[in-house]
């Protein structure tokens, strides 16, 4: 039988690193443009800094591909190892179950799946916009993947205040048995 000190310590780890996780993720997140329109200036910006460009653009496809890895994780383990076993545990001791939680944890687990797709495949659709030859095109492209971003990022805040709800409902449970 686990303690509850135990499984207090280890959703407090999976928190932290969720939360941490999170700001990691958050770093990179630039505010989105309210217009496509270039000027001279900024479209020759572009185009004499493109290959520098796509390579930020690289790094940071890459290190949002470790962070999702985390996080998908982070959240696969929240769901099977402590939001479903608990609530298999209450129904079977005929108790009030967290049935709301779960179903909206793994409503916003697969938002965050499609959200994370859709910004990977446009990401990549972004690196691969010759801006040197286009660079209007990869402005355009650029705003779409900011707020796509932006969408996972909201997500991922979401999925964070329903962990810490779940870990919420799980003390006040405790302290009512």
């Amino acid at each position: 039988m686990v303690s509850t000190n135990s499984l207090h310590h280890k959703f407090n780890i999976g928190a932290c690193l969720v939360a941490f996780l999170m700001l990691c993720f958050s770093l990179n997140l630039t505010a989105v443009e309210s217009s496509s329109a270039l000027s001279d200036a900024e479209r020759d910006s572009i185009m004499q800094n493109c290959p520098a460009i796509r390579q930020s653009l690289s790094r940071l496809q890459k290190a949002d591909s470790k962070v999702r890895t985390y996080l998908g994780t982070s959240y696969e383990t929240i769901a099977t190892k402590f939001i479903t076993p608990l609530n298999l545990r209450l129904v079977k001791n005929n108790r009030a179950t967290l049935s709301d939680i779960q179903a909206d944890f793994t409503s916003q687990q697969s938002h965050f799946r499609d959200a994370y797709t859709t910004y990977m495949r446009d990401l990549e659709s972004l690196i691969a916009v010759d801006c040197q030859s286009h660079p209007d095109e990869f402005y355009d492209r650029l705003i779409e993947v900011r707020k796509k971003r932006a969408t996972l990022h909201d997500s991922a805040i979401k999925m964070s205040r329903l962990a810490h709800a779940q870990y919420d409902a799980v003390l006040k449970l405790r302290n009512s048995l």
